[in-house]
């Protein structure tokens, strides 16, 4: 006997101090177009139902992907890391780039340091789709190496001397790096897994990286023509299962990432961003790219003031620090160790959180009371998609 279909009814319920009634109507056309379409055929694959009207797909992928490349030049072409940082050296050569302890570089410094190292890792087979794995304490020479890497076209492979020897040696097994750019002081640590160890501050090295050329580097010098598909860092991360898991981000993702940075937290020759992060964090890409492709200064905290809430406070205020990457816990405390002293850092205009979640709290809601002009960031991103999402 044939029984007349009735149809299907139903009720949506929804929060009016969240969503508007034409999102909710929205939601509902396109539950109504799933259940048209395996009505009409049951067997066709859910994955091949187009749930969004015509007028919703040309304003998903025309209109809202309308926007210059970021990461391109006026001109339409694409510019590299190494090509942004040229850039400030040529426009801002004598100012100050980057500053640990006593020791300074200006930009050409910086460039000329890092060129002479860039030859030396090409003639150990540096290039591009190459690994270059970093083992430095926190020093001007562990960013004269993150840029050295950088203009050879490889990927730089942070590696934490204070991470479990086990994750180290996974680490260099795994990525397969070309070589360790390291110092003595952590030969045994690194030293024996197998992989080329180059130690900055071995006498032999030092001659190798003294007689190198400082100018830019060309061709002639081996430099082989990169992408922006190319990597630019391989960080490793806890990974779900426990094992140590690599991100390999392309260039191209962190030069579009230092377009927007440079958009969203404006400045140039005299503001001082704090190299606080460790480099085997991801932050820290952000952080330390950020500033020296814009004319910033990079100011190094030792590593003792980093693991204190109140000396990092002062050292903030001695060096006029301008940005402060770092997580909320570490924010957090600092805001605290400054209220309790009645401390006032007039020149720290940015402090930008990221890999925690962030819980305005009392320490901070106090700080920013008594730090109008201060602005407080809230980035997240998994390190699958580099810092900022």
């Amino acid at each position: 006997e044939a029984r007349a279909s009735h149809g299907v009814s139903g009720v949506v319920e929804f929060r009016s101090d969240i969503f508007d009634r034409s999102t909710v109507a929205s939601l509902v056309d396109r539950l109504e177009r799933l259940l048209d379409a395996v009505a009409t055929d049951p067997d066709r694959r859910i994955g091949t139902i187009d749930l969004l009207e015509p007028a919703e797909r040309e304003r998903v992928l025309v209109e809202w992907n309308t926007t210059p490349d970021p990461g391109a030049d006026v001109s339409g072409d694409a510019v590299s890391i190494p090509e942004l940082f040229a850039r400030q050296v040529e426009q801002v050569p004598e100012a100050t780039a980057v500053v640990f302890g006593d020791r300074t570089l200006t930009y050409a410094e910086l460039d000329a340091a890092s060129n002479r190292l860039a030859r030396l890792l090409i003639a150990e087979g540096a290039g591009p789709e190459r690994i270059v794995a970093l083992a430095l304490p926190r020093s001007i020479d562990m960013i004269v190496a993150v840029l050295a890497v950088l203009k050879t076209g490889a990927a730089y492979l942070p590696i934490d001397p204070e991470h479990p020897s086990e994750r180290v040696e996974f680490m260099l097994h795994d990525a397969a790096p070309t070589v360790v750019v390291s110092v003595s002081a952590l030969r045994d640590a690194i030293g024996g897994l197998g992989v080329p160890v180059l130690e900055l501050d071995h006498v032999e090295t030092r001659r190798q990286v003294t007689d190198r050329d400082t100018a830019p580097l060309s061709i002639t010098d081996g430099v082989q023509p990169s992408d922006p598909l190319n990597p630019a860092y391989v960080i490793y991360t806890s990974g779900s299962t426990g094992t140590p898991k690599a991100v390999a981000m392309s260039s191209g993702a962190v030069v579009n990432l230092l377009r927007w940075h440079a958009m969203t937290v404006p400045g140039g020759v005299g503001t001082r961003t704090a190299q606080f992060t460790a480099l085997s964090f991801d932050v820290s890409v952000q952080e330390t790219l950020s500033a020296l492709t814009t004319g910033k200064t990079l100011v190094i905290p030792p590593d003792t003031t980093r693991r204190d809430a109140a000396a990092l406070a002062q050292w903030l205020h001695e060096h006029h620090i301008t940005e402060l990457f770092a997580p909320h816990l570490v924010i957090e405390a600092v805001c605290q160790a400054a209220n309790e002293t009645h401390l006032h850092l007039p020149h720290l205009q940015h402090l930008i959180q990221a890999g925690e979640a962030l819980t305005l709290t009392e320490p901070l809601r106090e700080f920013f009371l008594h730090h109008p002009t201060a602005q407080l960031h809230n980035n997240y991103g998994p390190t699958e998609t580099h810092v900022a999402t």
